[in-house]
């Protein structure tokens, strides 16, 4: 009964390892006929491609940037002349501010009463 045992373990195993070969032959026969579809597929190199949708998309977006720009150059261009009436505000502001430190620290102004 022992014999039995052993000699079906051994066909199972060979049964079992030959399953094993018959499924790597079957998996590099699929690779191959896939490599021999790839190799025999007539590739064509010279082909048009219509771009006039793209350049006028281009076109289009050029245009909606360039008006961006000249609208941001505006608001830059005013900001720049805001900056420059707050700059001379300041300016005057500390022209009076020094002028009433000066007068206030004058002693003879002090006692006229001004």
């Amino acid at each position: 009964m022992q014999g039995i045992y052993s000699k079906l373990q051994l066909v199972s195993i060979i049964l079992g390892v030959t399953g094993i070969l018959g499924g790597f032959v079957y998996t590099w026969g699929t690779y191959n006929q896939r490599l021999d579809a790839l190799e025999n597929k007539e590739f064509v190199i010279n082909q048009t491609v219509d771009l006039s949708s793209i350049e006028k998309d281009i076109k289009e977006l050029d245009n909606d940037i360039d008006i961006q720009l000249q609208f941001l150059q505006e608001q830059i261009q005013r900001a720049n002349v805001e900056i420059n009436i707050n700059k001379a505000t300041l300016e005057y502001l500390d022209a009076k501010l020094l002028e009433m430190k000066q007068k206030n620290n004058n002693p003879l102004l002090n006692g006229l009463g001004l």
